[in-house]
């Protein structure tokens, strides 16, 4: 097992990135028991009820890991809520994540995504540079 810093998460629904405030996380490599990553953040207890909703209903959640320093593209992962602990004005929560796209396809795609809306030249940098930064989720292929 590797254990790494989660610095930034983002859970990904109905094409809208929603970003919460870490306070602490740690992200877990399972690689020898073959069952994926556990991830566990500490956040804002404002979002028990929101947390409590993904976990009564076994959502399958489209998350974003961004591990050790800000700096570096996010992990994309599959994830479910496995438990749920509350800590004065804190919540921890703790998930199983399955990792889904290598990281290095997301700037690839990205850039495909904007030459097809027709951004070239300087525009296509400072779009791209701001995009890399924020890491909306790309359109589906059709």
């Amino acid at each position: 097992m590797k254990t790494f810093k989660a610095v930034r998460f983002q859970i990904v629904e109905d094409e809208a990135t929603n970003e919460y405030i870490l306070y602490d996380g740690i992200i877990i490599n399972k690689e020898n028991s073959g069952t994926g990553w556990l991830l566990e953040i500490l956040i804002d207890d404002i979002h028990l009820e929101k947390m409590e909703d993904y976990q009564k209903s076994a959502t399958l959640l489209d998350t974003r890991v961004v591990i050790t320093r800000t700096s570096n593209d996010p992990a994309l992962f599959e994830a479910t809520i496995q438990n749920i602990k509350q800590l004065q004005d804190k919540i921890s929560v703790i998930f199983e994540c399955h990792i889904y796209t290598p990281r290095q396809a997301y700037a690839e795609q990205l850039l495909e995504q904007l030459v097809e809306d027709g951004l070239s030249g300087s525009e296509l940098i400072t779009v791209f540079n701001r995009m890399m930064v924020s890491k909306p989720k790309l359109k589906e292929k059709e």
